[in-house]
């Protein structure tokens, strides 16, 4: 599976979520099929469907959030919750680590 990581996106405002998701779905190139919110991390995972563009998704949410420098996104590849800890991979090299209590 792949993912994209959006940090900080729960520090948006509730319209604005809103926006961006109305914003997502209406792509034809890369299908959403999970969303994971972080609550620790005040972020979001969306898990696209296998046959969708990763690329394309990424450059959409990067530039949908062009004016707010605190919402980042970037790929990762696996998942992995252990001892109340999120690790997050991409191409088997640890790119981010939630406590999650």
């Amino acid at each position: 599976m792949k993912y994209i990581y959006v940090e900080n996106y729960l520090k948006i405002s509730r319209e604005m979520k809103l926006e961006f998701l109305k914003f997502m779905y209406c792509f034809k190139r890369f299908k959403i099929i999970n969303q994971k919110i972080v609550l620790n991390d005040n972020s979001l995972i969306l898990e696209l469907s296998v046959d969708s563009s990763f690329n394309i998704a990424k450059k959409s949410i990067d530039l949908f959030f062009k004016k707010n420098k605190d919402i980042k996104s970037f790929f990762t590849d696996r998942l992995l919750i252990e001892k109340n800890t999120l690790y997050l991979f991409n191409d088997n090299n640890l790119i981010k680590e939630v406590k999650l209590k």
